[in-house]
């Protein structure tokens, strides 16, 4: 947020005092101009009255008399009102109070419909001073927010300007802040928070009608995350009163205020030691600061107060980027998922989304932070060229999910009021020179869509479906119309149309009425026609009344033909099932695959069997068959173990130590530990070019198609979860890795292994975690990996475990790396470099701290540099390493400063030697050893400079893998390993 000037206490004071009344800063040194010292003049407004507090620091010198005052519409015509306040309360000091309250008008109210605006005139003595201010009225009653007496839902945007990288030139300008508004209210926002409080932005907001959520952002002066202020109260509460809320008073725009704020280096904490301490001093605050001023909402401790201070029971949740998924906003639905006391309170996340893509699109991938490994989560090892456009895209899908399920569940939780995406809206802030210049990203074009007054909004669990099928989108509607008025005789009309813009299909439907901040639903029965070819279509919508459009909205789905899983022709190898259950031979049965079902393992044949463990299937006859399971892997059997329950499942025969995991992926919960999650959706495919992957691009593999009918109106979640029987990989030496092969992953740096195969001998084992057999013939793409599974693992092409690299890799480049780097479990760690603009060099110099990171300025900076962009350059030899609970990697303690990482290659034909480039970004030199196919290699690495380690490719293993471990300091940065 925005520093302080470097000011003592009492001029902070008069500043504020000054900047409050309008006065320029230079009349704290030359007076008012008019003899005397500057007044401090404060309009608390409701909606019928207004209470003038008037502040004269001399006023002796002013001369008796009454104080008069002038209530005029700023837009002219005859007084409001006009009249004697009463006279100054002069103390001891010469200063002089007065509080008056003027009731019983009617004036014409603010609103961001229509921003009225007042000016009062005071007149005291010989000192004359004005302000403008509007009525209004915002409160908090019966767990909702009232603006005007109608129920409001804040439809917010959380990271603005001033600064945040912006030129000097730009902060305070006027015109700048007047074309920043006015397009933020073009796409729906009616509040915004503002990095610092600056009178000229809160001018235009109060011009314009752009509410503003406004006050302290971090710790209250004097305290810590752990503490409240250690100094008297009254101290705390006069600053509030001078420097955080004072400036705000006159501004009807202005509509919350917040006493504190989590962030990231100052959390006020909600679990931890010191908690109920600021809590009670939180909550003295709001209840002396609510009698100084009434016309406003609270938020006591902004993210993770829980409502336990003021007004509001507000929550940050990053569900979808840090941690859990957009699902996650299903726990909305519960009001007690927030509000901790007695009664209920509006409930708001002035913090949510995420999602930091920098200038370029991509994601921010600010070292020493949680952005890289979300990163990896979302949009995993797409390659390089894809990321922005993939980034971009995920930025806009979190946005809508969270503004539209928090919108359209009011029905069922009626506390929900409002929300601001913490997330960058813009590509350009620095070396711009006007606001044309900022360029918007695809999630601001969200905002307009999933900010309408009146939302069409699409739930569709069913994203990937075949020609023919029947689907059942429901159509929600909610109400938040700017004249306040119910909804009567609408309809929807919507069409499905191909990429082209072609229509394929259409109709018309009415719709029930919806009253003022209510919302309904339809379902829809929508037969798509048996002839659509496979490709990508939109389902779009819109509501309208008469021949007037309400709203419009669109939501997509991928259609295949029937014969898109293909079939399992000429097999290699006999299919042999156990499957008690069942399902799995249904499944099989479905699509077209040739086995037989098997309940004993000793007549399998090594060499011509494919055994399939079905889904689930694990009981005490695979307990006891662990020996001959083991055995027919080692003398070159296949299995295809599908996924099974992690409670009755025993992987001790597999090849590999592994883990299912048991942790959900959606819920209430921040960081709830257990991660990664059993649960995975944007699942990453490691090996794109792999058999199994065959037709099946990144985004077939995203969200599966829900088989249970569910809506958001039953509990829980959709089945729609691609990976729900998640695991990892227990055994992280070399020798270990060499001999697994990680096909697909997920989560938190990808952690999670989705799909992997695991050898032993001359066979192999895949385990899948993938929910596959419940989809068949709902969910092509279900269809079409389950048929490739099968197709891959009873085919005659040989298996590896090590993927086929060109003859150069180029590390951190995910393309380049063919699967060879997986995540957190070869140690090799995505080295990243910050692109800081010329401009802003100086102010941002570039370090390498003792672990290697690379920082601009420091650490962080995702939000409040959005200029300053990381982007991957090499890879650094960095395990063993680990996250935090909160995502953040870091080195064990005790760890060694040297790092190590593996990793397994096979290399095109005739090469003998790698060649290994590093740089040295240290003061010093460093010492790099390169091991290949156990043979090891050292170079000096000279201080800023780089270097090389030339090494003999030693004989390769029968299937043509090469190991290669990379050791040394983890500043270290090995660019480049060249085959020759």
């Amino acid at each position: 947020m925005g520093g302080r000037p470097n000011l003592s206490r009492a001029a902070r004071a008069a500043l504020a005092g000054a900047l409050a009344c309008g006065l320029p800063a230079a009349a704290l040194a030359q007076g008012s101009g008019e003899g005397s010292a500057p007044m401090r003049l404060l309009a608390f407004a409701d909606g019928e009255s207004v209470r003038i507090q008037l502040d004269v620091p001399n006023a002796s010198s002013l001369g008796a008399g009454p104080v008069r005052a002038t209530i005029r519409s700023v837009s002219g015509g005859k007084p409001l009102w006009s009249g004697t306040l009463g006279a100054l309360d002069i103390g001891a000091d010469g200063a002089g109070h007065l509080v008056k309250r003027v009731a019983h008008l009617h004036p014409r109210l603010w609103s961001p419909e229509a921003p009225h605006l007042y000016r009062l005139v005071v007149q005291a003595g010989s000192a004359r001073d004005s302000v403008r201010f509007g009525f209004r009225s915002m409160v908090a009653r019966d767990g909702r927010l009232y603006l005007n007496g109608r129920p409001i839902f804040l439809r917010g945007n959380a990271i603005n300007p001033p600064d945040r990288n912006l030129p000097d030139s730009l902060n305070e300008n006027r015109r700048f802040a007047e074309d920043y508004v006015r397009y933020l209210k073009r796409i729906g926002v009616n509040i915004v928070r503002l990095t610092r409080t600056s009178q000229v932005w809160l001018d235009v907001c109060d011009e314009l009608g752009m509410m503003v959520f406004q006050g302290n952002y971090g710790t209250p002066e004097g305290g810590s995350h752990t503490a409240p202020p250690d100094r008297p109260f009254e101290q705390s509460l006069r600053w509030y009163e001078d420097e955080v809320l004072g400036p705000l008073v006159n501004h009807p725009s202005v509509t919350v205020y917040v006493l504190s704020n989590e962030q990231a280096s100052d959390e006020i904490p909600y679990l931890s030691d010191g908690a109920d301490s600021i809590r009670a001093f939180l909550t003295r605050s709001y209840d002396a600061l609510r009698k100084w001023d009434d016309t406003r909402v609270y938020i006591g401790n902004a993210g993770y107060g829980f409502g336990r201070s003021g007004d509001i029971c507000d929550i940050h949740r990053y569900w979808g980027w840090y941690y859990n998924s957009f699902l996650s906003f299903y726990t909305l639905r519960d009001p007690h998922v927030c509000w901790r006391s007695g009664h209920p309170q509006p409930v708001t996340l002035t913090e949510n989304t995420g999602n930091y893509t920098g200038p370029d699109g991509r994601f921010n991938l600010v070292p020493r932070t949680k952005q890289p490994p979300s990163q990896l989560h979302w949009t995993g090892h797409a390659p390089d060229a894809e990321q922005p456009a993939r980034a971009l895209a995920y930025q806009a899908f979190v946005a809508k999910q969270a503004i539209e399920i928090t919108r359209r569940t009011r029905d069922r939780d009626p506390y929900l009021s409002g929300l601001l995406p913490f997330t960058i809206l813009f590509r350009n802030w620095w070396g711009i020179s006007r606001f044309a210049d900022m360029a918007p990203k695809p999630v601001a074009a969200q905002y307009a869509l999933s900010y309408q007054p009146v939302l069409l909004s699409w739930e569709s669990w069913t994203p990937q479906v075949y020609a023919g099928a029947t689907i059942h989108p429901v159509a929600h509607v909610v109400n938040d119309a700017t004249d306040g008025r119910a909804l009567h005789r609408i309809t929807l009309r919507w069409t499905l149309r191909a990429t082209s813009g072609a229509a394929r299909a259409s109709g018309r439907v009415r719709l029930p009425d919806v009253a003022y901040y209510a919302a309904a639903d339809t379902t829809l029965a929508i037969a798509l026609p048996a002839s659509l070819s496979t490709g990508d279509y939109v389902l779009s919508g819109v509501v309208l009344r008469g021949a007037d459009t309400l709203s419009r909205n669109e939501t997509p789905l991928f259609v295949a033909r029937r014969d898109y899983a293909g079939a399992v022709n000429a097999p290699a190898r006999r299919v042999k099932v156990f499957d008690a259950v069942g399902g799995t031979a249904q499944a099989l049965h479905a699509l077209g695959v040739p086995f037989e079902r098997v309940t004993r393992f000793d007549g399998l044949d090594a060499a011509h069997d494919l055994l399939v463990i079905g889904e689930g299937a694990w009981d005490e006859t695979l307990g006891e068959a662990r020996a001959p399971l083991r055995a027919f892997v080692s003398a070159g059997g296949r299995v295809l173990c599908l996924a099974q329950d992690a409670g009755r499942f025993d992987p001790s025969w597999l090849p590999a130590g592994v883990r299912l995991q048991t942790t959900p992926l959606d819920h209430s919960l921040v960081y709830p530990g257990g991660r990664p999650n059993r649960d995975g959706m944007a699942v990453n495919p490691e090996r794109p070019d792999h058999p199994v992957f065959d037709g099946l691009s990144r985004d077939r593999l995203f969200l599966w198609s829900d088989y249970t009918a569910w809506n958001e109106s039953r509990p829980g979640f959709p089945a729609v979860y691609p990976v729900t029987s998640g695991f990892v990989l227990t055994d992280r030496s070399a020798a270990a890795l060499g001999r697994v092969a990680i096909l697909a992953d997920y989560g938190h740096a990808l952690e999670g292994v989705a799909l992997a195969e695991l050898f032993d001998g001359t066979g192999s084992v895949v385990l899948s975690g993938f929910d596959l057999v419940r989809r068949v013939g709902i969910d092509p793409a279900a269809d079409r990996l389950l048929a490739n599974l099968v197709r891959y693992e009873t085919s005659s092409a040989p298996h590896h475990a090590a993927p086929m690299v060109g003859d150069t890799v180029t590390w951190g480049d995910y393309a380049s790396e063919r699967g060879a780097v997986t995540g957190i479990y070869d140690g090799m760690l995505l080295n990243t470099i910050p692109l800081v603009p010329d401009g802003l060099k100086a102010k941002y110099p570039v370090r390498v701290d003792a672990q290697g990171f690379h920082l601009a300025g420091g650490g962080g900076g995702w939000n409040s540099k959005p200029s300053i962009e990381y982007f991957a350059h090499g890879r650094r030899p960095f395990g063993p390493y680990e996250f935090s609970i909160g995502g953040t990697v870091h080195v064990p303690k005790g760890a060694a400063q040297s790092g190590e990482g593996t990793v397994w290659v096979r290399t095109p034909a005739g090469k003998t030697t790698a060649v290994t480039v590093a740089e040295n970004p240290a003061d010093e030199p460093l010492e790099l050893t390169v091991v290949v196919d156990g043979e090891a290699q050292s170079a000096r690495i000279p201080a800023h400079g780089t270097g090389e380690v030339r090494s003999a490719l030693g004989a390769e293993r029968a299937d043509g893998a090469h190991g290669i471990t990379f050791r040394g300091d983890r500043r270290l940065v090995v660019t480049r390993t060249s085959f020759q």
